[in-house]
C-alpha cells in the first residue's frame, strides 16, 4: 500500500482526488505515511483483512460494500 500512498498523496497535493484502498491491519502504517508526506488528514478505504484466501464472491462483496466510499472521493470537487 505504501506505493499507493506515495501516488495518492502527490496527486491530491496537485488537486486530483484519490481513493487508496487497503485492509486493516495496514491502515496506521498507510496513514502515518501521509502524514510524513504532508496530509495528516488522508483517509484509506479500508476493506476487511485478510484478502488473498477470499473466493471472487467474497471479493467482490467487498467492493460492493467499498464503491460508494470510492466513487465518493473520486468525484468529489477538485480542490486548489
Amino acid at each position: 500500500m505504501s506505493c499507493s500512498v506515495y501516488d495518492a498523496v502527490r496527486l491530491e497535493q496537485r488537486g486530483i482526488p484519490t481513493a487508496v484502498v487497503g485492509t486493516i491491519p495496514f491502515v496506521d502504517e498507510a496513514l502515518e505515511q501521509a502524514r510524513v508526506l504532508g496530509m495528516p488528514d488522508y483517509r484509506i478505504v479500508t476493506i476487511d483483512h485478510p484478502i488473498q484466501l477470499s473466493s471472487t464472491d467474497e471479493l467482490h462483496a467487498r467492493a460492493d460494500r467499498a464503491i460508494e466510499t470510492i466513487l465518493s472521493r473520486l468525484t468529489k470537487q477538485f480542490r486548489s
